[in-house]
């Protein structure tokens, strides 16, 4: 299981104590008795052990941690979530940012790219636990290769503003009150989806090994610019 994880995945874990943290802050133990999940880190593993985050009740409180695979008895994706229409079902579907979730996805569905739910929503739905606040971002998870599928990930950016606060003078008719947040997950790294729409020349790329700037076409023409090294 350990080499099939991906960050943004949700993990349920045997015990709270299977996630080891040095110097736990006192918030982390009652989080995890309540709910014995966390979140996949976009971080190299130590020592075999699978980098986590754990998610306290305040929006400034998470911690790090490292899990051993044997202690996960369960791994929940976004893009599963989003096969499942886990908002659905959801105990407070009504929520904005799920409301948005569900006028978002046929139209995600359209594009043809795999997406999925992340952030506070997905854990939520996971979990059922209700860590959304009403002013929430609703995250997105979007899956893309090489090379990039440019006009769905475009058709995607359209989708996600559609889902924005209504903006005066514009029609509010098919917009709802949540701000959306999509990155593209590539085997590169992930990038902010409005960035890439930009005219930005270069991209905020997220790695294991930290951020870093890149040039739009070293993510355009990965192929091209291997072949020329």
């Amino acid at each position: 299981m350990h080499d099939l994880l991906r960050p943004h995945d949700l993990l349920r874990l045997r015990a709270p104590a299977d996630a080891r943290v040095p110097e736990p802050p006192d918030w982390v133990m009652p989080a995890l008795e309540e709910a014995p999940w966390v979140v996949v880190r976009r971080a190299a593993p130590v020592a075999g052990r699978v980098p986590v985050g754990i998610r306290g009740p305040r929006r400034d409180q998470r911690c790090a941690a490292a899990v051993d695979p044997a202690a996960i008895l369960a791994c929940v994706t976004p893009e599963a979530l989003a096969r499942a229409r886990a908002w659905e079902t959801a105990a407070r579907s009504g929520h904005p940012a799920l409301r948005a979730l569900a006028a978002l996805a046929p139209r995600l569905d359209a594009t043809g790219l795999v997406w999925g739910v992340a952030g506070g929503a997905g854990f939520e739905l996971a979990t059922g636990r209700p860590v959304l606040r009403e002013a929430s971002d609703l995250d997105i998870v979007l899956r893309a290769s090489f090379p990039l599928p440019v006009d769905a990930l475009r058709q995607a950016a359209a989708a996600c503003e559609a889902a924005l606060p209504p903006v005066p003078g514009r029609a509010p008719a098919a917009r709802v009150d949540a701000r959306v947040d999509a990155l593209v997950e590539t085997p590169l790294g992930a990038f902010a989806l409005a960035e890439f729409c930009g005219d930005g020349d270069t991209l905020l790329l997220r790695g294991a090994g930290g951020p870093r700037l890149v040039m739009r076409a070293e993510l355009e023409r990965p192929a091209e610019r291997a072949e020329a090294s």
